[in-house]
């Protein structure tokens, strides 16, 4: 019955089927079929796989992340940043780099992220004699940088799966953060700096000094946030609330043109919608992760991958494999919840620290949103700046192969996730 409920999965995506649809059936399938659960739980698993304090934060979050970018304190981070590298040969894609791994702190979402870092990029780029695919593929890639550097919605996602402390998780992802934007800053300036690009003039010490006082209500949030969390003042729910609290009230202070009912109500809606799918995906895939572990599938696949007669870092190897394949044909969120309950078993049993389990599987989760035919960065810029996605994924690939490298050096180097603990 299992295997009939994989191949209606299969069956509703190819036919076009929502993913939550397609979750939620072949997972009915298996609670009502094989297992012999009564409907009424299949549906009350909806409302119950969100039902969760902790998950409270993904709205704010995105909420806050929203506001940065609508009520103007995003364009005086981008001002700072641009006025810093934007002089240098690849400065420009170096600034997006940066930009958005500072954007990705403020607002734990990738989408916004390349949103709003790209709509005040990709012109600058295109002026100064950048291609346009270049553009766009800088930041498809930097913009997952919103899901290592805390706080992140996929590792709250992860927390509420394994029952971890999302804080320590939070706290496991700002060096590997740092070194995966660090290599893409490295790979920005390695592939521009023998172009052809109309350097910008460098920017003045007093004009410097004059953006980084702008752009300090946005630096300091994160100091806020994080700063509160580990200080025991709120926890990582109430951080999120505090975030967009905290958003508001600089604005209205230091953006008070653009502090304004209608673009807060934008950034409220755009919050909703967000949240609404990323909810949705939840609740079908929870369905479906419960039907499989009251199968026994999570225990017969920990029997099985620890009984393979091959290392244990062959074993993880694999894992992390099926987790980049799944994200050519998957989103992140629902590969997250139908896996995770499966391998992470494994991975315990295999000697793993959770925590670098963790950095390992977020960082796999940054290649999905880049990996065609079906990354949600890729899809998000195509959408908003109206071009083939096509263009998005070639300018994307150079730097997903860094994403792919840093990839590699997390997992080689486990005290680049654990030197917290």
């Amino acid at each position: 019955m299992t295997a009939l409920a994989f191949v209606v999965f299969f069956a509703l995506l190819v036919l076009g089927a929502p993913i939550w649809a397609a979750m939620l059936v072949s997972g009915g399938v298996i609670a009502v079929l094989d297992i012999g659960l009564p409907a009424q739980m299949v549906v009350s698993q909806l409302y119950i796989a969100v039902d969760s304090w902790l998950l409270l934060a993904v709205p704010y979050f995105l909420f806050a992340g929203n506001l940065m970018t609508d009520l103007g304190l995003a364009g005086r981070l981008f001002r700072f940043i641009e006025n810093l590298l934007g002089h240098m040969r690849g400065g420009l894609p170096a600034t997006g780099v940066v930009t958005c791994a500072i954007f990705g702190a403020l607002s734990g979402s990738s989408t916004a992220t390349v949103v709003a870092v790209g709509s005040m990029l990709l012109p600058y780029m295109i002026r100064a004699g950048y291609k346009q695919q270049d553009a766009l593929g800088i930041i498809a890639v930097s913009g997952t940088l919103g899901q290592m550097i805390p706080p992140s919605v996929y590792m709250i996602l992860f927390a509420s799966l394994v029952q971890m402390d999302v804080s320590k998780l939070f706290l496991a992802g700002i060096v590997p953060g740092l070194v995966i934007t660090v290599l893409l800053v490295v790979t920005a300036v390695a592939l521009n700096i023998f172009g052809g690009q109309e350097l910008r003039p460098r920017a003045s010490a007093a004009a410097i000094r004059r953006s980084f006082l702008e752009a300090l209500p946005a630096l300091i949030m994160p100091v806020v946030v994080l700063g509160g969390i580990y200080a025991g003042i709120f926890t990582p729910t109430e951080a999120a609330a505090v975030a967009v609290v905290y958003v508001l009230a600089a604005s209205a202070i230091f953006e008070r043109k653009a502090f304004t009912l209608k673009r807060i109500f934008k950034a409220a809606e755009s919050a909703v919608v967000t949240s609404t799918i990323i909810f949705i995906i939840l609740g079908g895939a929870t369905v479906f992760a419960n039907a499989l572990t009251f199968a026994d599938v999570p225990q017969s696949f920990t029997r099985f991958m620890t009984s393979l007669p091959v290392n244990v870092h062959v074993t993880m190897g694999l894992i992390l494999l099926i987790f980049i394949v799944l994200g050519t044909v998957l989103d992140p969120v629902p590969i997250l919840y139908i896996t995770i309950p499966i391998v992470f078993p494994v991975v315990v049993a295999l000697g793993y620290a959770p925590t670098h389990f963790a950095i390992l599987t977020i960082a796999c989760m940054m290649v999905a949103q880049v990996t065609p035919p079906v990354g949600m960065s890729l899809f998000a810029l195509s959408g908003v700046f109206n071009v083939p996605i096509g263009t998005v994924m070639r300018g994307a690939l150079p730097y997903l192969a860094t994403l792919v490298l840093a990839l590699l050096v997390l997992w080689w180097v486990p005290g680049i996730s654990t030197v917290f603990e």
